[in-house]
């Protein structure tokens, strides 16, 4: 049995979660063959390697007021070129065997009621987001595919380039140009579909591409603000208030790269710097343009959120956060 979904602030929803990835074994290559269990409880585990107890899982999510997520399928290099729309169906096909598994207490979700209802019921509520188009192809034809399964928010690339767009490079260089002609296309059918557009990895001139071409408000899921701490992957100011004025919504990246102004992987990070990152996007762009996106997988966090319980397992911080 699974603990109610903590009431004592209304429910956090994470603007980009990993966890499929992150409990995928790194030599799987279809299917979870053995990795760590979402619906088992982290903070009981006994093994001293926190990344295999992970910081998330539907027993501590509940605990702590996580009520739900995007649900990010991840490619890495290797797999977006070797057969990205296999390697996405197979993540999808995880997320759903995590809900068979679940006896309704973990939910894919498609629309808005459907969230609200898992919530008003004690349930967490997945919704799919693509980190990359890479499963797209030139036609297309799989967005629609996607869709119906439950894809609702998409990146058109991640820190590589795709036939849409192209990212920001984390190492070595990568085109600077915008959008492509198919990457616009993308954008109209995306907003036609009612998919949400991320602009989390994509580059500058990508970005400004996708804010004239979008008809709808644009989000970045997992990103922090360049003023605070001058990462590539950050937002300017410029680009906050373009989000703003969009209506969009930028997801504080909780990973220490992205918060310190050293950009050092340290987790004697102070909640101080977490917190300075709101505050800059509210007085650039509003309250409305900030929200709360953990980045709980694959980089070292504040110490202010204690490896054995992860921030889902802490409640006071994660509102004092969202305040």
């Amino acid at each position: 049995m699974y603990p109610p979904l903590s009431r004592e602030f209304p429910p956090v929803f994470d603007g980009h979660e990993d966890f499929i990835t992150a409990i995928k074994p790194r030599r799987a290559i279809f299917g979870p063959n053995g990795g760590r269990d979402f619906l088992a409880d982290g903070a009981v585990s006994t093994d001293s390697d926190a990344e295999r107890r992970g910081h998330v899982d539907l027993p501590r999510a509940m605990r702590g007021g996580l009520g739900g997520c995007f649900t990010s399928i991840y490619l890495s290099n290797e797999r977006a070129e070797y057969n990205a729309l296999a390697y996405a169906i197979d993540e999808m096909n995880d997320v759903f065997r995590v809900a068979d598994r679940s006896d309704g207490h973990f939910r894919v979700c498609r629309t808005v009621q459907e969230v609200r209802k898992a919530w008003a019921e004690d349930a967490f509520a997945s919704v799919f987001m693509f980190e990359g188009a890479d499963p797209i192809s030139w036609s297309l034809k799989e967005l629609r595919v996607f869709y119906e399964a439950g894809l609702r928010c998409l990146a058109p690339t991640w820190s590589r380039s795709t036939i849409f767009a192209h990212g920001v490079a984390f190492g070595g260089n990568l085109p600077a140009t915008g959008l492509t002609d198919l990457g616009r296309e993308l954008v109209h059918e995306c907003n036609r579909l009612g998919i949400i557009l991320d602009v989390s990895h994509i580059n500058p001139a990508g970005f400004w591409d996708m804010i004239e071409e979008s008809s709808a408000p644009i989000v970045a899921t997992h990103s922090s603000v360049k003023a605070v701490s001058p990462h590539v992957r950050n937002l300017d100011d410029d680009q906050i208030r373009a989000l703003a004025n969009k209506g969009g919504t930028i997801g504080i990246n909780f990973a220490n790269i992205f918060l310190r102004p050293d950009m050092q992987a340290n987790r004697d990070t102070p909640l101080d710097i977490v917190l300075s990152h709101f505050e800059h996007i509210v007085n650039a762009g509003g309250r409305r343009a900030c929200l709360v996106r953990q980045r709980l997988r694959r980089h070292r966090h504040p110490g202010c959120y204690p490896r054995r319980r992860g921030l889902a397992g802490h409640p006071a911080r994660t509102q004092t956060a969202r305040q």
